[in-house]
């Protein structure tokens, strides 16, 4: 195990992180308390001139049934055996842009300034390795249809009332994952996150369209591991 961390802290200590962090003004942490656990914590982070600084109390939410895999973002993709894949049940664990706000819902909630596009009988998110629309949101009528498979996202009630997409795997790399969302119902996921539908329309307010936001999603002993290095908020 310890040869293995040493290994992870090598290669994605060696990248550059540092500028990410340092233009990104409002950060999501989310953090499981190992890898094969299917809940964790979220907190919320402001950057302000003297450093991070927490707002609102942190909240419980859910992973995959499976637990946390490493995934594709802005972070490197250690080259270990746990890394997500198409199916298998585990949220992508790394740093990652955030993408559009859809929802079932007519209108995004009161008082919440980020784009919002409300989810259609025809929105789909294809999850079929094989398309050329592989981890895209489509409308199946504008949309030349080469999949096989897909969600109907009208019909994932209530979990998709408000669905935040999570930008993994956004050079859509065939079979390492798709459709990788923060929405609400917090039980355990197929590979998104959840939180309690309060929760989420918190965050939802609190985004700013115009401060860059990442997500930080990691085992709680590999984000100590990686705190100072990558400049990350105390979550004490």
């Amino acid at each position: 195990m310890k040869k293995l961390l040493v290994l992870i802290f090598g290669i994605l200590f060696s990248l550059p992180l540092f500028s990410q962090l340092e233009d990104t003004q409002k950060l999501i942490v989310a953090v499981a308390g190992g890898w094969n656990d299917s809940t964790g914590t979220m907190y919320l982070f402001d950057k302000l001139p003297t450093g991070w600084k927490r707002v609102e109390a942190p909240w419980s939410v859910s992973f995959g049934r499976n637990g946390l895999a490493w995934g594709e973002g802005l972070h490197h993709t250690p080259s270990v055996e746990l890394e997500k894949t198409e199916g298998d049940k585990r949220s992508p664990a790394g740093i990652f842009e955030l993408g559009a706000l859809y929802g079932l819902a007519e209108t995004a909630p009161e008082g919440v300034r980020y784009p919002y596009q409300k989810i259609t009988p025809l929105t789909r998110c294809v999850d079929d390795q094989q398309s050329t629309v592989y981890n895209m949101i489509v409308e199946e009528d504008s949309t030349a249809k080469d999949w096989q498979s897909h969600e109907e996202m009208s019909n994932i009630d209530p979990d998709y009332k408000f669905v935040l997409v999570v930008q993994h795997n956004p050079k859509r790399k065939r079979g390492k994952g798709s459709c990788i969302f923060l929405h609400i119902n917090n039980i355990p996921t197929s590979g998104c996150t959840a939180m309690d539908e309060a929760n989420m329309i918190t965050l939802l307010r609190w985004l700013d369209p115009d401060k860059r936001t990442l997500l930080v999603q990691l085992p709680r002993s590999t984000y100590t591991l990686f705190q100072q290095q990558w400049e990350l908020p105390s979550l004490n």
